[in-house]
């Protein structure tokens, strides 16, 4: 590696038969209009003070030179610098040009072309190839066929803009083009076999753009394949243009985000990114054909996610659009699971739209009723793997997903009909802007064709925020609570607010300037708004939308997270140290995770069988062992135990007993109410059957 300090302009991009190549493993050219504005800053300063200045560092590789010695240098690290003055120096001759001064000639064969090479070579810098299609209609001066949605052609009018209205007051281009020959770099140039351009890469903090996740995995996968051209156009292109949005790449970290979280099965953040898709690359044996493959593919998948695709039914690209709206992308990797299992042909669309909805429904529930998002995360991160571990389960996809978040004891269990209900007429929507704007559009849309946009629409208040003499009717205390409620809310496509504005003034605004016929019936029809009319309105919307996203819950026994072994009350041996997850008990079954619950359950059931019976046996102090020195498991006042348990009115339980007790506990009290023990079966957790046991099955 040497290291040398020299003019940008006379050293470097001035040489003779050079050609500048940005490697296919760089990111795009993105200098942003302030990144732009800085450097002509900086030049205007040279202009005002004569000085040099230290534009940074340029570090590339020298490759086999071409004909005519053509000598052809890789960059490693400076593209964006090298690219916008480039730009710079072809606005600066657009502009000499148009004013006569004669330097357009020298920047034109000197600094943006080879003179003497052949038309293969004239042009000095070859981006990367979406940049330089852009790069050579600028130097072929075909201004009006370049993608305007596009840094190359809004960095050069920002550049050529400026420089005109230098021109204006008295600098002229040929000024300019000395200060630019003040510009100093240093050029480290890294020796084949010798330097690591990929740690190099990775460790410079030039004075570009920080590099994004997407940059540096690019860079990973691309930079010492010896097939990068190949894998660039075939995988990484395709990626890139399925998730960019105009100059927008931001969707690519977003998708290697999800990605990782969907193959890892675990969290990860931004600064982690880069690093976990390294050790899974490595780990997992992937070449870098077969991962570019991987996430070609996946990449297709989320760009439904994010821009919807034609390869989907309409009812699915509404759902994930809706999902969209309400931010809702932690659920993405389970989605990536899901879809996959889609085009794997685990499922069938239909099956793809009910998950859909019921995860939206689910999503959208969370919201109205104010459960906090923060454990949505993880959820979404282990869901898959928890609901299918057991492997037929997918043969019941949606039942399974479906059980799994109505029996889950946390907080994401699903918010109930009555909670929801109770949250749509009472809660503070409007709090939430994305949700409010969401709840409005979709109670007037529906699922048909959307007569409202949410574009220009603005959500208004039909009882006022600040109230006026004709809203005095309203106490105080009934304004702070219904304020903000789905029943005083609706939208309108009125520039200005409602405001304080009497009632039948806010009609007749309504009435002109909205289309929204189902928000808007019991408000055009009114004399007066009062909170009964808000109430009213507020139970009629909250039906609307309950009737929308309504789930009815799936009760399948059938149905297990774990793979299970069942045992009968002879198994009490082999209970040690084993995960409980279910008992029957004549012919009924229970859900239960802990051996002490599951005695308090039987014995609950038993009384109901037979009552009275628990009463004699507690009165008798009862204990179930048969050794000598014995224990009082049932009695009256809970004397006598190590931690009584109220079982009901005037009788306790012994709780403090091992998994091995409570099936002994079990075993005798089935026996002291009169039935066989055959009655009774548990279930606990089972290894996981391998691929042979699975083949014998």
């Amino acid at each position: 590696m040497d290291a040398h300090k020299l003019w940008m302009l006379r050293d470097f991009i001035g040489t003779n038969k050079v050609l500048f190549r940005i490697p296919v493993y760089q990111r795009n050219y993105d200098w942003s209009a302030s990144n732009c504005n800085r450097l002509l800053d900086d030049i205007y300063g040279i202009m005002q003070s004569s000085d040099k200045h230290f534009l940074g560092t340029i570090v590339f590789m020298a490759a086999k030179s071409g004909g005519f010695a053509l000598q052809e240098y890789i960059i490693i690290d400076g593209q964006q610098r090298l690219t916008t003055l480039m730009l710079i120096l072809k606005a600066l001759s657009a502009v000499a040009e148009s004013v006569g001064d004669d330097c357009y000639h020298e920047i034109e064969e000197q600094y943006l072309h080879n003179k003497y090479c052949d038309e293969e070579f004239k042009v000095k810098l070859k981006p990367i190839k979406s940049d330089n299609n852009q790069f050579l209609l600028l130097l072929e001066d075909k201004i009006d066929e370049m993608d305007e949605d596009t840094h190359i052609y809004h960095n050069f009018m920002l550049c050529k803009e400026r420089f005109e209205r230098w021109a204006e007051k008295g600098i002229n281009p040929s000024q300019v083009l000395d200060a630019l020959t003040k510009l100093e770099i240093v050029e480290i140039v890294l020796t084949k076999g010798e330097d690591d351009p990929q740690v190099i890469f990775e460790s410079i903090n030039s004075t570009g753009l920080e590099l994004s996740n997407a940059d540096l995995i690019r860079n990973y996968l691309l930079m010492n394949a010896d097939d990068q051209e190949k894998l660039y156009e075939n995988y990484w292109l395709y990626i890139e243009k399925t998730l960019r949005n105009k100059m927008d790449y931001s969707n690519l970290d977003a998708f290697f985000m999800q990605y990782i979280v969907y193959k890892t099965s675990k969290p990860v953040n931004s600064r982690q990114l880069y690093n976990s898709f390294v050790k899974l690359f490595k780990d997992s044996g992937y070449s870098q054909e077969s991962i570019l493959k991987e996430l070609r593919y996946y990449a297709e998948i989320f760009g439904a996610f994010v821009y919807g695709s034609d390869k989907y039914s309409d009812r699915i690209n509404k759902l994930l659009y809706r999902l969209r709206v309400l931010n809702q992308t932690t659920c993405y990797p389970f989605l990536l699971h899901v879809f996959d299992d889609y085009h794997q042909g685990v499922i069938a669309e239909e099956s793809v739209e009910k998950i859909l909805q019921f995860i939206l429904a689910y999503l959208f529930r969370r919201m109205v009723c104010g459960v906090p998002s923060n454990t949505l995360r993880g959820l979404f991160t282990y869901l898959y793997n928890r609901i299918f571990k057991v492997a037929s389960n997918k043969q019941k996809y949606y039942e399974t997903l479906n059980k799994f978040l109505f029996t889950v004891s946390s907080k994401d269990v699903i918010p109930s009909a009555a909670e929801f209900e109770r949250a749509l007429q009472k809660a503070n929507i409007y709090g939430n802007n994305a949700l409010c704007r969401f709840l409005l559009l979709d109670i007037e849309n529906g699922d048909g064709k959307e007569i409202l946009q949410a574009e220009n629409l603005t959500i208004e208040h039909i009882m006022p925020q600040t109230l006026s003499a004709d809203w005095s009717h309203i106490r105080p205390e009934e304004h702070e609570e219904y304020l903000h409620t789905l029943g005083n809310l609706s939208v309108t496509g009125y520039n200005s607010e409602l405001s304080n504005k009497s009632f039948a003034e806010k009609q007749e605004i309504i009435r002109e300037n909205s289309k929204a016929v189902v928000l808007n019936s019991d408000v055009l029809d009114k004399e007066s708004w009062s909170v009964a009319d808000i109430q009213a309105r507020a139970k009629r919307l909250a039906g609307i939308v309950l009737a929308r996203y309504k789930i009815d819950r799936v009760l399948d026994d059938s149905i297990e997270f774990e793979y299970i072994e069942t045992l009968t009350l002879d198994s009490y041996d082999e209970v040690t140290g084993k995960k409980l997850v279910s008992f029957k008990l004549f012919g009924e079954t229970y859900r239960q995770n802990k051996y002490a619950l599951m005695l308090l359950d039987v014995i609950k059931l038993l009384d109901k069988k037979i009552p009275g019976k628990l009463q004699t046996l507690a009165e008798n102090n009862y204990s179930f062992n048969s050794t000598k020195r014995k224990h009082v498991h049932l009695n009256l006042d809970g004397s006598g135990m190590r931690w009584p348990w109220k079982v009901t009115d005037g009788i306790y339980l012994e709780a403090n007993l091992s998994a091995w007790s409570c099936i002994r506990f079990i075993e005798n009290l089935l026996a002291e109410f009169g039935f066989e023990k055959d009655q009774f079966s548990f279930n606990i957790v089972a290894e996981e059957p391998s691929e042979t046991d699975e083949d014998e099955e």
